[in-house]
Formats: structure tokens, sequence, C-alpha cells
């Protein structure tokens, strides 16, 4: 345990001499990028086809194109973080708030109203049953697993939804629960998921190592389990509350948000640990942070493009207490290239939308 802690000591050094920033980061291609996100207003899927133009011109950010189904309506009480795309295939997924999913194939040649074979819907089955007053909350795909992962939470438990086969689901299908969890964790409302490795973070759980490390953590695993030697805990961290994920499988980081106005934090509100630092020592700092602590002080959603270098996020309002129902908000923020240090363009989309999930497709062209 002792080099543990030293070794989390000597890499919090470098950081702080460095500036938070990674040397080694090879930024990717950002061309070829497509923004899809979801307005629970109009239940419509909003598509910016070209992310570099949206990127270069933010104030002029209507969509592209819009795509519309009666199936949109089973997801109008969108998740947190509940689109998640299947780049490889160029396929979509929508998830609710309360377990329903819509799956949208042959994405990229949609336009206007969306091909009815082209849709399916389906949903995770209740009669498990959920957790007692729980939320769903971020979904991501593998898509070289064809796997579907999606959080549930209420105040007490949480466990992740592993969803086999996510491309072949039937219409109006039921699908059992196949739970990955840790005893003990709680507040887990990010995931994510690439190359059949998943992380998750979760909000707090039982101490970790011998020092009983406690508080929010990051886990590292698979569809399976969790190993418990992956995993990312401690102070060093400044890990906060919320937790959206999102992986750069192109440059192998991973994204961590944090609601710097829930989390009480003055911090930058983007944290990205390279996927090699689990396993390493529990307590350690992030890779590199990034963000302005005012201007995405209300992060709730993250995305990447994957193989190309765009980090998109999501303001949304959120809160500490259960009597007050957080909302989404229009308001998107577009890093290209995030770990050379640029900062964000803001992008606001029509007035009175409400977003609270958006993708990235990094194979849009």
């Amino acid at each position: 345990m002792t080099s543990r802690f030293l070794s989390g000591l000597l890499a919090a050094a470098l950081l702080l001499l460095s500036g938070c920033k990674d040397p080694s980061a090879t930024a990717g291609s950002t061309s070829g990028a497509a923004l899809y996100a979801f307005d629970s207003t109009t239940s419509t899927v909003l598509v910016w086809t070209d992310l570099g133009t949206l990127y270069t011109t933010p104030t002029a950010a209507t969509p592209t194109k819009t795509l519309t189904s009666s199936a949109f309506t089973k997801v109008t009480n969108m998740a947190w973080g509940g689109v998640c795309l299947d780049s490889s295939s160029g396929i979509l997924y929508l998830v609710s708030a309360d377990g329903n999913i819509v799956r949208v194939k042959n994405l990229r040649s949609q336009s206007g109203a969306v091909t009815s074979t082209d849709v399916v819907s389906f949903q995770l089955a209740s009669s498990t049953p959920f957790l007692s007053n729980s939320t769903f909350g971020q979904a991501a795909i593998d898509s070289s697993t064809n796997t579907l992962y999606i959080t549930e939470a209420n105040t007490s438990s949480t466990r992740i939804w592993v969803v086999p086969n996510a491309s072949s689901q039937l219409q109006d299908a039921s699908v059992a629960l196949q739970a990955l969890q840790v005893t003990g964790d709680s507040g887990g409302t990010g995931v994510a998921a690439g190359g059949g490795v998943a992380y998750a973070f979760f909000k707090d759980g039982n101490g970790v190592g011998i020092d009983l490390l406690g508080g929010p953590r990051l886990r590292q695993g698979n569809a399976s389990s969790f190993s418990s030697s992956n995993t990312i805990v401690g102070s060093l961290t400044t890990l906060g509350i919320y937790g959206s994920l999102a992986l750069d499988t192109g440059n192998s980081y991973l994204y961590v948000a944090r609601h710097n106005t829930d989390a009480v934090s003055t911090l930058a509100p983007v944290l990205a640990f390279k996927t090699g630092q689990f396993g390493a020592t529990y307590n350690q700092a992030p890779s590199q942070s990034l963000g302005s602590s005012t201007e995405q002080a209300d992060l709730r959603v993250l995305a990447h493009a994957g193989v190309k270098d765009w980090l998109v996020g999501l303001s949304g309002g959120g809160t500490t207490s259960s009597s007050v129902t957080p909302t989404g908000y229009a308001k998107i923020h577009l890093w290209k290239s995030p770990l050379s240090g640029t900062a964000a363009v803001v992008v606001t989309t029509t007035s009175g939308s409400v977003l609270k999930g958006l993708a990235v497709d990094g194979n849009a062209s």
C-alpha cells in the first residue's frame, strides 16, 4: 500500500509541475464528425452533420436536419446521458429515465420521418423489479461486442444493466436484468464502454484498500464484473457529482464531468484519466483537467467521437435535494482536440429545447 501511496504523490507532483497538460497526448483527426441530440420538448432528434462547421459558426445553431418518429415519444422522459451511438454500424440508441429504449438503424441516411422499418422500441424488464424509486441514467454502447450499458440508481443503491445483442433486440422485447455492480456502491450515473472494457462512475461506496478510501470512484471492468484493483478513488482524483463519462478510444483517455455547482467546486469541471491509470494506484490525480469552472459549472453530460478528437458537453440543472426535479438546458459545449488545451465553444440551440442526451458520430463521412 505504501508504494501505491508514493506513486500517487509522485504522479500528482509531476502533473502540477507540467501545468496539468499531457505532453504525450496526440490529437486525432476532427474531420467527418456529426452531432446528434434529443430534444424532449418536441421528441425530436436534432442533427448537425458537420461538427466542424458548427464549431466555426456556433451562432448559426440551427440543426442540419431533424429526425422524427412516433416511437420517440416513448423516450420523451430522456435519461441524463441517455443517447449513445454505434458509429461502426450507424445505429442510434435513445434511453428514457424509466427504462424504455428506442433504436434507429441506417442513421446517416435518415432525414425527417425515420423509415418505420429502421425503428425498434423495447424496454428493460420491470418484472426484475427495478430498484425502488430509481432513475435510469447514462447509456453507452460497445460496438466491438454489440453490448449496451445503462445505469440505474436510487438514493442508496445502484447497478448497470447490461444488454447483449443490442442491435438485434426485437420490437417490444423485455430485456431481463444482467447486472454489473459492486456491493456497497451508490450513485452510479456514468458509464462508458469500448473494446470489451466497461468504465463506470459511482458517487460513493465501501472503503477501498488498506486506507479504506471513500467517496466518488471510477471503476474499470467488463460486461461481467469490475476488478477491485482497477479502481480510482481518493482525494487526489477531484471527482465530484453526477460523473458523466466519455471514452476517447483514439488517445485512450476517459473523460469525467463534475457538476461544479452541486459539487460546490471551483476546479476545472472535466477530468481526463488515461485508461492505463487503472490498476496503478487507487488515489491518483487525473492526467489532465480542462474546461472553465464558471462557463461549464453545470455539466451533466459528456460524449466523445471515439476515434475523432471531439469532446461534447451538455449543461443541465442539478440538485442535491430530491424534492427538486433537475432540468435540461439547450446549451452545448464543443471541445476540438480537447487535450491541446483549447477552450470550448458554446452553442445554444432553439429556445425552449430540453436536451438531456447527445452523441457524436466519428464516422459520419
